[in-house]
Formats: structure tokens, sequence, C-alpha cells
């Protein structure tokens, strides 16, 4: 527990009350309905990626203890068919330049919060290494949450989006990733703003807190499948 400041920040990092994981899940519906609409056939959370080892006794064979890994899903947004024809799982994560640990990094580097966390993200009980022995690209799809950028492995990714939906509809590749980033973009502070209203509603100024409604409001209308109901969980 964190006492909340006058800018609203540690709102947006705050685990308490289910805004995290609302953003988390909102920023990757949108990510999956673009990968349909590019027909790439992507699943959410697809089970089943990681399959356990053979035990030998009590522990798996390589002598680690057991793990969980057949109930594990790298997969926020699975695609059966990536670069070079072997599937991609995209993970998401939000992080923040201001946490505790990452402000005096972020001040001289404003790249550091996303590729500390795609590292973390890799590292964490070798997933990419798991992934790579089962013949898929683990991709760790990292945003700031108070600026908004996006780590250097997303940029990939939305590029390579861009590309193939860029096909499909004859528009130039800038023209795609850019909407995309718009709409990944409204979405993030949208729920930033919720997030932020939702805590300090009972000590602003009203005119603020109007403010930050009229946002939120707005930034729903923009964006109204995200929303859709089938995929809040």
């Amino acid at each position: 527990d964190e006492v909340i400041e006058t800018y609203g920040d540690h709102c947006l990092t705050c685990a308490c009350g289910g805004d995290r994981i609302k953003r988390h899940n909102l920023l990757r519906n949108e990510v999956f309905y673009f990968c349909n609409s590019a027909g790439l056939n992507p699943e959410l959370e697809h089970p089943g990626l990681l399959q356990p080892r053979p035990l030998g006794g009590a522990s798996q064979e390589n002598g680690s203890e057991r793990d969980n890994n057949a109930n594990r899903r790298p997969a926020d947004v699975y695609l059966p068919r990536w670069r070079r024809g072997t599937p991609a799982a995209l993970d998401f994560a939000v992080t923040s330049g201001l946490r505790v640990d990452l402000v005096k990094k972020s001040a001289n580097e404003g790249s550091a919060p996303t590729e500390a966390y795609e590292r973390l993200k890799c590292i964490y009980r070798d997933t990419e290494e798991t992934c790579r022995a089962e013949g898929i690209t683990f991709i760790p799809v990292i945003c700031e949450a108070d600026g908004g950028g996006w780590g250097p492995a997303a940029h990939k990714v939305w590029g390579e989006l861009a590309k193939t939906k860029a096909l499909l509809t004859g528009e130039s590749n800038s023209t795609v990733a850019n909407r995309l980033l718009q709409s990944l973009g409204l979405i993030l502070h949208r729920e930033n703003a919720r997030a932020i209203l939702r805590r300090l509603r009972n000590n602003m100024d009203r005119d603020y807190r109007d403010l930050l409604v009229a946002s939120v409001v707005c930034g729903a209308s923009v964006v109204p499948h995200s929303d859709t109901a089938v995929l809040q969980q």
C-alpha cells in the first residue's frame, strides 16, 4: 500500500481494484481484433502451449522441481503463423517509469522501463527459452503507462502487423500502424483516467472531476469494440 500523491502516478500502478487487469485486457483485446482483421487467425489465452517435462521420480528430467507448465499461458494473443511460418506468443504488460526502482533510469533513458520489463518477461521461469524449445516465438509486448510508449519488441510487432493488414486494405504501412497506435493510446489513457477518477473522486475539484469523466466517456465512444463483453475477462 502507498499514499496517493497529487499527480495520481500511483493510481496507474496500483494493484488494488482491478484497474490494471482491465487495462491490460483491453489493450490485449484491441490487438486481438486487429490481428483478426489482418487474417492472422489469433487466439486469446491459448492453453497448453508449454508441455510439462517428463518426471524422474519427484522432479523433472532436468532435475528441477515439479512445475505447472501445462497450466502456463505465455500467449495473451497466440498467432499460429508469424514470421518464417512459426507461431508467436504475444505476452502483454504495462509498466511505469515512475516506479521507485526505475525513476532514476527513466530520467536518463525513456525506454529503460519497457526494455527492463521485456528482459524480465523473457527470463522469468525461462519463458523465452521454454517457448523456443516448443517452436514458439515468445514476444513480450510492453507499454509504459505514463507516457504511452512501447518497448522495442512491441514496435517490431506493430510494424509486422501493419504490413500484413496493409496488404489487405491497400493503405500504406504507416497509415495502418498509426491507426493501431492511436487506438491503443486512447485505451491506455482512458483506463488511466478511470483508475485516477475512482481513487480521487471524493477529494478533487469538481471541474477536474468532470474533465476526467469526459475523457473516459470520449475514449469509450472512440473505441467501442474494445469493450465487447465477451472479451472483458
